[in-house]
């Protein structure tokens, strides 16, 4: 029975952002949700501090800046997070950061916040087969062509310059 809380308690840890119940140790008070559709200016409320924090403290290498800068005309972005997700908290400040430095436009990005069910009913997360969060979507011509999910391979500057040079390629 000790081994079976043992292996459960590891799978609550390696899952993350992933199920629909996150493990926490002690009491910390509730957060509030940010549902459907976001506006970029919805991350500096005073709800959110994680998200400005993160933002402020990151740091982006500029040679990703400058590669990322030649390669996204032509790509759209969805961003699905959830505003209570560690993992969001960490990668989408990070992401904020590389559009601002890359001068992507904020006509090219669009933020849609889920609660832990990963569920709504107008049908996005199952029309994108959302499982965890954030997932960064990369839409050309409407079309999907890549997408980073929870946490990046490398680094989600990184992994969005891979997409972005694929996409480009094609």
């Amino acid at each position: 029975m000790k081994r079976f809380g043992v292996l459960m308690i590891g799978a609550m840890l390696l899952f993350g952002c992933s199920g629909s119940k996150e493990a926490k140790k002690g009491h910390t008070p509730p957060e509030t949700m940010q549902l459907g559709w976001m506006q970029r200016e919805d991350f500096l409320k005073s709800d959110y501090p994680k998200f400005k924090q993160n933002y402020d403290t990151v740091h982006i290498s500029e040679n990703f800046v400058e590669m990322i800068r030649t390669l996204h005309s032509g790509i759209d972005f969805v961003v699905v997070l959830g505003t209570w997700c560690s993992d969001s908290k960490r990668e989408v400040p990070r992401f904020l950061k590389i559009v601002d430095l890359s001068l992507i436009p904020p006509a090219q990005i669009q933020y849609y916040g889920v609660d832990r069910t990963k569920r709504n009913s107008d049908g996005l997360t199952d029309r994108y087969k959302i499982e965890r969060v954030p997932t960064f979507i990369f839409l050309k011509r409407g079309e999907e062509v890549g997408r980073i999910v929870e946490s990046p391979k490398n680094s989600l500057e990184e992994d969005m310059l891979a997409i972005l040079a694929d996409a480009q390629s094609k």
